[in-house]
């Protein structure tokens, strides 16, 4: 009895582990191919780039001339950066609120934060309602 309890016991262990192994395989053939696809991207557009340049300078083009500046996000001046958030200015310089130590209860009154009004929307193109229709008599 107690032979039979341990090997079902080492058999559903190993289908739980079988399983994981099946599992983690499936992940990692979807990483290949997504390497796989960026790769295949890459040489598209590094393909398409000598194209360009070979395109340009077959037209004449003094485009290696000029200097190459990278354009900034849209809207953003610095890209994001990883790892913890900073720390607020009244914590760093030590002219923090009192009570605002890690531990003690936040200040119970804030202020409300201001909100922007909304601006009305601008028409670039009105739309010009149509003319009023008139009654037509005697039909």
């Amino acid at each position: 009895m107690l032979l039979n309890k341990k090997t079902l016991m080492y058999k559903q262990l190993v289908e739980k582990l079988y399983d994981k192994c099946q599992r983690i395989q499936a992940e990692n053939e979807r990483c290949v191919m997504r390497v796989n696809g960026i790769k295949k991207i890459v040489r598209r557009r590094n393909h398409d780039v000598e194209l360009l340049k070979r395109r340009l300078d077959k037209h004449g083009d003094n485009w290696r001339s000029v200097p190459m500046v990278a354009p900034h996000p849209k809207g953003k001046t610095e890209q994001k950066r990883r790892g913890p958030k900073p720390k607020n200015k009244q914590d760093t310089d030590g002219t923090g609120v009192p009570g605002s130590a890690p531990g003690s209860n936040p200040p119970t009154a804030r202020k409300p934060r201001k909100q922007r009004a909304k601006q009305p929307p601008t028409n670039l193109n009105p739309i010009i309602p149509p003319p009023h229709a008139q009654p037509q008599l005697g039909t």
